[in-house]
């Protein structure tokens, strides 16, 4: 057996059938049947990446959160190949006789899912490189940008992060805490992971006050829930990683104690 279909084999616990789905995807010739295959071009791309990501050392966790990250990918792209078309730049082109754009990022959302200690994070990365794979207006700088970005943010990032995309479907908090109105030890941290958001360009705004709210930004107990406002980047992000799936009970939890 083909050491990339090995290696999908042990991401089992985290993709479960869609290791099955991935193997199948790549092994079954182009067109042969619509929905199986992922094309040729995609297909060995992704062999070529995996190939080389199984001869390296990995403990058996990394082999899993890796191998099922990988198969998640794989599968949504053949998924969604089904109705939309791959980007025709040359992101899959070998560029100075060196690895394509499509490998060099796929590598990377590998060793990201590598190095990924919070599981609920990886079905997102997986997100990641299956959304790039449609999109050609963003380019393999910026989609190194990116997921540098996601591998530093935290699961609850990721969900503040959607919650502010969608911040009018929520109740969330419209003032700032204040000395009558003291600030909750659980909405301190969460603005602080926010904040942090801010200063990665990812959130324009927490206040209506001043131009982008930039006056009211600097302390955690002045960020307003309901004032804040996602940038274009963030928005990016977002449609890349997939975040639209984040369960809406996890989004309501962090909207109330936010």
């Amino acid at each position: 057996m083909k050491n990339y279909q090995t290696f999908l084999s042990q991401g089992a616990s985290i993709a479960g059938s869609a290791v099955g789905a991935a193997v199948g995807a790549l092994i079954t010739p182009s067109g042969t049947m619509a929905g199986t295959a992922v094309g040729a071009v995609i297909g060995e791309t992704c062999k070529i990446v995996l190939d080389d990501v199984a001869q390296r050392f990995l403990s058996p966790k990394e082999s899993q959160r890796v191998a099922g990250v990988a198969a998640l990918a794989i599968e949504k792209i053949r998924d969604e190949l089904l109705w939309r078309e791959r980007r025709g730049d040359a992101f899959f082109t070998e560029l100075n006789e060196g690895p394509s754009p499509a490998e060099e990022v796929f590598e990377g959302v590998l060793l990201a899912a590598k190095n990924e200690h919070e599981q609920l994070k990886l079905s997102f990365i997986a997100n990641f490189y299956a959304n790039l794979v449609f999109e050609p207006y963003i380019d393999k700088a910026e989609a190194n940008y990116l997921l540098a970005i996601a591998e530093g943010l935290t699961y609850r990032q990721f969900c503040l992060l959607q919650l502010i995309n969608c911040i009018s479907s929520f109740k969330t908090r419209s003032e700032p805490w204040s000395r009558q109105n003291p600030m909750h030890p659980e909405s301190h941290i969460i603005s602080v992971e926010a904040l942090a958001l801010y200063q990665k360009s990812l959130v324009g705004r927490f206040s209506q006050q001043g131009e982008m709210g930039t006056a009211n930004v600097y302390h955690p107990g002045l960020v307003v829930p309901a004032a804040s406002m996602i940038t274009g980047v963030g928005i990016k992000l977002c449609s890349l990683l997939g975040l639209h799936a984040i369960e809406k009970a996890h989004l309501e939890a962090l909207a109330q104690v936010w």
